[in-house]
């Protein structure tokens, strides 16, 4: 099957905006699910309340922790990279740290 340019593209906004939905819907769920445990512990305050919300809560840490390590994953090496880049621009150009990279050269007379 050929693909156009704008047939690539109008795909690849639909699986963006998808992929935003669900995101947004777990985001939702999961915000609800702690506003409720928190007002149902605020409201009852006994230690068997307490017991009771955390046994129906802690399964909802793991997959939180697999579906947020990604996010977090992507981003700390985004940043590690971006660091090395830098570091290779000063080392090619023979900046210090202290100088502004993308400042203009002042010209002698």
């Amino acid at each position: 099957m050929i693909f156009l340019p704008s047939q690539r593209e109008d795909e690849e906004n639909e699986d963006s905006e998808g992929a935003g939905a669900v995101w947004g819907f777990l985001l939702v769920l999961f915000a609800f699910k702690v506003i409720t445990v928190g007002l149902i512990f605020w409201h009852l305050q006994t230690w068997e309340s307490g017991l009771v919300l955390g046994a129906t809560l802690w399964y909802w840490f793991p997959p939180l922790i697999v579906l947020s390590a990604g996010p977090l994953i992507f981003y700390y090496r985004l940043r590690k990279v971006r660091a090395r880049r830098e570091a290779l621009h000063r080392s090619e150009w023979m900046t210090g740290d202290d100088q502004d990279v993308g400042a203009a050269a002042v010209r002698r007379q």
